[in-house]
């Protein structure tokens, strides 16, 4: 077994790890904008509504959430084509709805549930490897 075959694998792992990673995050980040925009309750915008914002955990949250998703996103592109890897980051429009059907009490009805199953398939399209990119 040559030490290339034995290194892909990892990277396969790696990259599935690092692909999870930038999901949980920027799913996450998102649930905690909504988090913190709901402790905002009917403020306008303004400087009073910013100033009340610095104060919620939700917005600190999302803060870092997307620091965390800046740091993998730059992983991934490191070793990926960005015109392969943006299209999966669609795979974010799955994971907000379904997390925030589940924390928030959100409905998805069936033109919404289509629509995820839409992207679903366009990631499969646009996101899968082809025979040329292997090798």
């Amino acid at each position: 077994m040559s030490a290339m075959t034995s290194a892909e694998p990892l990277s396969r792992w790696r990259q599935l790890l690092v692909w999870l990673a930038f999901i949980g995050l920027d799913t996450g980040t998102q649930i905690a904008f909504k988090w913190g925009a709901d402790g905002l309750g009917d403020m306008d915008f303004g400087p009073a509504m910013l100033a009340r914002s610095v104060t919620l955990p939700g917005v600190w949250f999302a803060i870092a959430g997307y620091l965390g998703t800046f740091v993998v996103w730059m992983a991934i592109l490191r070793d990926m084509p960005l015109s392969r890897a943006f299209p999966m980051t669609g795979l974010v429009y799955i994971t907000v709805p379904l997390l925030a059907w589940g924390a928030f009490g959100e409905q998805i009805d069936l033109l919404r549930a289509g629509g995820i199953a839409l992207i679903i398939v366009g990631v499969v399209l646009l996101g899968g490897e082809n025979e040329d990119e292997r090798s």
